[in-house]
């Protein structure tokens, strides 16, 4: 497999269990044989999967190797649209510092697909409550296409020990790292989806004091 992001660079794919790559198969006239290759689709873009097979052809008297190959190129669509929107929250009982993660979840593909879970990759230092379907034990969302789903997670550092100050709150260039959204769906047909944002964060807004 070929994929967007590798320029020159291959992935060999490996078939089925039971897959021996210095063997072979005895086919019978007639027969067929069939495998099945996964790879998890997780680049938009052009892809090209090579498939080479090489058989022996014997015959009564002699015999001879045969190879060809064939090149099956698809392009890769997004089914997911994913609009994120931080913002603070007041502090905690105990001073710590929170924040409301929202995000809107929109089916941009051609069929239905029903949410099976949403949830949050934490960086240390920080836990969250998940205000969504699976808090409140409510069905899942099934999405056609264009529709669009509001999830949101509180998420609030968690405190050191007699210190009144976040345990290992990764901040970078004055950004507060949350760190990521993992969604997992089902498509019409049963197939699973998946997808991981990059990492999500907000501004550090430091308290103004007056002079």
């Amino acid at each position: 497999m070929k994929t967007p992001g590798a320029s020159a660079a291959v992935i060999k794919l490996k078939l089925g269990p039971g897959d021996d790559e210095d063997g072979g198969v005895d086919l019978a006239p007639g027969a067929t044989l069939q495998k099945i290759v996964d790879f998890d689709l997780k680049e938009e873009g052009n892809h090209v999967l090579a498939v080479t097979v090489s058989y022996y052809e014997a015959t009564d008297v002699s015999g001879r190797t045969r190879t060809f190959r064939k090149l099956y190129q698809f392009i890769c669509k997004a089914s997911l649209i994913v609009r994120t929107k931080p913002g603070p929250l007041p502090a905690g009982s105990k001073g710590q510092r929170r924040w409301v993660l929202e995000a809107q979840l929109e089916n941009c593909g051609e069929d239905a697909m029903r949410l099976e879970r949403v949830v949050m990759n934490l960086e240390p230092g920080l836990k969250y409550s998940d205000c969504n379907w699976e808090a409140s034990g409510g069905s899942k969302p099934l999405l056609h296409p264009g529709e669009a789903e509001q999830v949101c997670f509180v998420i609030e550092e968690v405190l050191g020990k007699g210190r009144g100050s976040g345990e290992g709150v990764r901040e970078v260039d004055g950004r507060i790292v949350f760190g990521v959204l993992g969604i997992g769906w089902r498509g019409e047909m049963g197939n699973r989806g998946f997808l991981s944002t990059g990492k999500l964060g907000t501004r550090h807004l430091k308290p103004k004091i007056a002079v």
